[in-house]
């Protein structure tokens, strides 16, 4: 029996797995939005009633995974962007630790991208060669896998909440607030795009694009009109690129509201799903992949699935 803990910067989420052989055999796996992240790159460190927020659900997690009887040292757990860009995100690992014995690992960008793979290869049979993305609320991270084995991996600081909170201020928000977002994003792009040049990658041969997270949930259940989540449903769906464009002008043409009324947009999103959407589609483009795939899996299964050491 394993129990994995991923916090993020959005989200802080939990899997308790049965068995790490072969594909993961989930027993528990949930979500909750509590917003880490909320107001970070305004006042530089974790607010307290953000982590007010985190402390709440972890003692929900902490109660699911003693009635499984796993040993909360034994809990692998993680720290993603926000945790390791504020100053005192130390401090909440060592709270997290002094109230539920659960360590949080602080994982750099890199080391997340690669957690990440091991999570994504555990839920496909045979998938070998592919680019991944993972839209993350503070940072994304991209992946090239090949013959079952990462030839790269990146991580850039472009996120849903980051970018909602510094270029998203109107409801819905201005072209020139979207034009500057968008600017912003293909600017970190081509930085990484002109790296991987630079060590002599080439995009030549095409590759399946899948992608993890909350955006590329909410963008498939909005595709599909799903108004309660299905992770069974979900996990493989092909998004059409033409139909995340349609879905994105909505979202941009959209308030907030509206925006919560659409089938498939979570509470706590609706004010995201655009720069998510955004960062998905010039994505898109960075691998000139016409869809994307869906993958339930992720950072999470691969704390359980990572078969070297987690810490730093």
């Amino acid at each position: 029996m394993f129990a994995a803990i991923d916090i993020g910067t959005n989200t802080v989420r939990c899997i308790v797995a049965e068995s790490k052989k072969d594909v993961l055999m989930p027993l528990f796996v949930d979500m909750k939005i509590v917003r880490l992240g909320e107001n970070f790159k305004k006042t530089g460190i974790i607010n307290q009633s953000a982590i007010d927020r985190a402390m709440k659900v972890l003692t929900y997690y902490s109660g699911i995974i003693r009635r499984y009887n796993i040993n909360p040292e034994d809990v692998i757990a993680t720290g993603t962007s926000v945790m390791r860009d504020a100053p005192n995100g130390k401090s909440l690992s060592d709270k997290i630790y002094d109230e539920f014995r659960i360590k949080v690992n602080i994982i750099d960008g890199e080391k997340e991208a690669e957690i990440t793979l091991s999570g994504i290869e555990s839920c496909f049979d045979g998938l070998k060669n592919f680019y991944a993305i993972d839209i993350g609320g503070g940072s994304t991270e991209y992946i090239c896998c090949k013959n079952g084995l990462p030839v790269w991996k990146k991580s850039i600081n472009i996120g849903a909440i980051h970018l909602t909170e510094e270029f998203l201020k109107s409801d819905p928000p201005t072209p020139d607030e979207i034009l500057n977002m968008e600017s912003h994003i293909d600017q970190n792009i081509n930085i990484l795009k002109n790296d991987l040049l630079t060590s002599g990658y080439n995009f030549l041969q095409p590759l399946n694009l899948l992608g993890t997270a909350g955006t590329i949930t909410t963008i498939a259940m909005v595709d599909m009109q799903l108004e309660d989540y299905s992770r069974e449903k979900i996990h493989g769906y092909k998004i059409n690129r033409e139909n995340i464009e349609n879905i994105y002008k909505i979202f941009c043409s959209s308030n907030n509201k509206e925006r919560y009324d659409i089938a498939g947009i979570e509470h706590g999103r609706e004010d995201l799903v655009i720069a998510g959407t955004a960062i998905c589609l010039k994505s898109m483009n960075f691998f000139n992949a016409s869809h994307i795939t869906d993958s339930e899996c992720s950072l999470l299964e691969g704390l359980i699935t990572y078969d070297k050491p987690i810490n730093q």
